[in-house]
């Protein structure tokens, strides 16, 4: 009789998700109930979870109070501590009214965005911008004065980017000149802002659809920042980037709702992901190919994905934003990796010795199944490179592990293998507190030099893991910024409150936080970090950027010590000392130093003058400083970078265009000042021996 329950319950939540129309609220009781049962903390529902959950969905809607007015928030703020009560079945009106109140909001910024963009833009007046919002607007005079002032700044940005980048010389406002840059600059703006509007309002039917995802996924964030709600596109694309791939073009590209593309995700292998100098969320602003060079808000949908997967071998110079402002010039190229061509590349180093240096982006597998544990991915590649390196003598490695943000865990346990004998690497607890530790799947080291990791604050989930195994058995010296601080392993299952079928189609989707992951000293990274021991300027080192940040994130605990047997201290006190000795006088770190105090102010607020003589000094201050940054890595530096011999050998033979674009990983090497900064580290190391 219980089977025949539980079989009927199976049936019943199985049936509610698959029937046509089906209602959010069904959707978001059978979410709870998963959560409930999968999670590993489930979320006590009460008036705090329900503020958490109301707070979210305000910034999900209008984030950057651009839309909703105050007094449509205050008829939300009636809900804020009701939506647990929602969430367990009783009535159900939050999200309908606040999805009309935006859809409302919408259509009445596209036409403030047609009347102020319909004419020229008076650029004399002296007034200022405060960015971001700090409050919604209070009225229709202070939302249209809002749109106002916020598309004059826009407009008058691309006009600096043209009239200012090059020559820096201003010119007047009252000037033809400046008049055809004021027009062309406007109807850019114009295009992508109502392209905006239009794409967030989409058909009825898709603008319910994405909020009724968007509100799933708020519920699935209030766990923690990583549990996630997936349709079976996002799914496939999730488990697509744990995986190497034969063919790459390198970049995927996203498009968010201004139409702006972005980089999405870097294929490992691709050209792209091997420069190291792109990242996810850089903004594309221009495409170079053979020598034609086209602005990306010229192209139509789809003919930039075009451009960089076509099976032409063109070389592509993609100009690009970072999120910190710099915009930079990367050279590219559509290729082809044979089956015996390792994804990793090594790099030597040349110094007062020989160091190596591997760059590893991210953690993948060649394995399709996750749950196949083969020994075919980048720990792998990485172990065939060291061998390559100690052909070259090196007499350290340096191993750069900046900005990958994670990937594979049992890529992640080998990696840390080949540099450690025997012992555990980590424990995992379960939601029922159980603890298992994680052991070395492979005795003995491939590699048991002096050793250096470099992290920063992109630096995530299983890369953290490797660092902190390394630190812990002071395997390793750990340089660079605090990381990310995401101790925690996810698993994609289907949305199914009872026994999971493998023969049933699943069109819903919950990547669900089920372990925390902790060192092998009892501590974790989780919401912490890895505290490097010697720590170096970076662009991102606000927590802004860390999991800190995130209200949901799960607070750190302990767990129990491993047995291990840790090596003998290393002379980290000593390094350090030298290290911020020269950096503290390095005119490129005092630089970083000066750009991330000003990126953290502009994450507090900054007061934007809109006057175009006073705005020229404020964008030519910033510019000023991106442009000392990079005279700062074409100083005449000390360090030679070189292919691993094997390596040279081979690219004697290789295509001109193989060559060009290797020389060009080497220059982009050959000007890291923290690179070059590990290698000043590795030579202290090397005197204290």
């Amino acid at each position: 009789m219980k089977r025949m329950l539980i079989l009927a319950c199976i049936l019943s939540n199985a049936a509610a998700l698959a029937q046509p129309g089906n209602g959010l609220k069904q959707r978001t009781i059978v979410l709870k109930r998963f959560l409930e049962k999968n999670h590993y903390q489930p979320l006590a529902w009460n008036d705090t979870s329900s503020a958490m959950l109301y707070n979210r969905w305000l910034e999900v809607l209008d984030d950057e109070k651009f839309f909703l007015l105050q007094k449509d928030v205050s008829a939300l703020d009636a809900y804020k501590y009701r939506l647990d009560d929602e969430l367990q079945g009783k009535d159900w009106n939050f999200v309908p009214l606040s999805s009309g109140l935006l859809k409302a909001r919408l259509q009445r910024t596209d036409s403030v965005i047609k009347v102020v963009l319909d004419k020229p833009i008076d650029f004399s007046k002296a007034e200022t911008f405060t960015w971001p919002f700090r409050s919604y607007a209070a009225s229709e005079a202070e939302f249209s004065t809002r749109w106002r002032q916020y598309l004059k700044w826009r407009v008058m940005d691309i006009i600096a980017g043209s009239a200012l980048g090059k020559n820096k010389a201003a010119i007047a406002a009252n000037s033809a000149e400046f008049a055809k840059l004021e027009l062309t600059a406007r109807d850019k703006v114009r295009k992508q802002e109502l392209t905006y509007i239009a794409n967030l309002q989409k058909n009825p039917k898709e603008f319910t659809d994405e909020l009724d995802e968007a509100y799933l996924n708020c519920i699935a964030w209030c766990y923690d920042p990583h549990t996630t709600y997936m349709n079976m596109k996002e799914k496939t694309e999730f488990q697509a980037q744990v995986s190497a791939s034969e063919f790459s073009t390198g970049i995927d590209i996203e498009e968010n709702e201004k139409g702006d593309k972005l980089i999405g995700y870097l294929e490992p292998g691709g050209s792209a992901w091997r420069t190291g100098q792109l990242h996810s969320g850089d903004l594309v602003m221009k495409i170079k190919i053979n020598d034609v060079e086209k602005d990306i808000s010229d192209l139509e949908e789809g003919e930039l994905e075009d451009m960089l997967s076509s099976n032409s071998q063109e070389n592509i110079e993609l100009t690009v934003k970072t999120a910190a402002g710099e915009i930079k010039k990367v050279a590219l190229v559509k290729e082809q990796i044979s089956d015996d061509e390792s994804i990793v590349k090594s790099y030597v180093i040349r110094s007062a010795k020989n160091y190596g240096y591997i760059n590893l982006p991210g953690f993948y597998s060649r394995e399709e199944d996750a749950t196949k544990l083969k020994y075919d991915g980048c720990a792998n590649d990485i172990s065939k490179e060291i061998v390559k390196l100690k052909k070259d003598s090196i007499a350290g490695l340096i191993l750069d592990l900046r900005y990958n943000g994670g990937g594979s865990m049992w890529e992640a346990m080998q990696l840390a293998g080949i540099f450690i004998d025997i012992g555990p690497v980590a424990s995992m607890k379960d939601r029922e507190g159980k603890i298992h530790f994680l052991k070395d799947p492979n005795r003995g080291t491939i590699y048991d030099g002096p050793l250096m990791i470099l992290v920063n604050g992109g630096s995530a989930s299983a890369s953290e893991f490797v660092s902190a195994v390394l630190q812990d058995y002071n395997r390793a010296l750990i340089v660079g910024s605090t990381t990310y601080g995401k101790g925690t392993a996810q698993i994609v299952l289907p949305l199914d409150t009872g026994i999971i079928s493998e023969t049933r189609n699943y069109t819903d989707f919950v990547k669900v936080t089920q372990e925390k992951f902790y060192r092998i000293n009892g501590s974790t990274t989780q919401w912490k970090g890895v505290i490097p021991d010697i720590n170096l300027p970076d662009l991102f080192i606000d927590d802004t950027y860390r999991e800190s940040s995130n209200a949901s994130a799960l607070r750190p605990d302990n767990s129990k010590t491993g047995i291990y047997q840790a090596l003998k201290p290393l002379p980290v006190a000593a390094l350090k000392t030298k290290s911020e000795h020269r950096t503290g006088s390095d005119s490129f770190f005092i630089h970083i130093n000066r750009f991330a105090d000003r990126l953290k102010q502009k994450m507090s607020g900054r007061i934007i003058p809109l006057q175009w003589t006073a705005f020229s000094s404020y964008y030519l201050s910033n510019l000023d400083l991106l442009g000392q940054m990079n005279e700062d890595k074409k100083a005449d530096i000390s360090m030679l970078v070189t292919n691993n011999n094997f390596d040279r050998v081979k690219f004697r033979e290789a295509t001109d265009q193989k060559k060009e674009i290797n020389e060009s990983y080497i220059r982009h090497i050959q000007i890291d000042r923290t690179v070059l900064e590990a290698a000043r580290i590795m030579t202290d190391w090397q005197s204290l021996q």
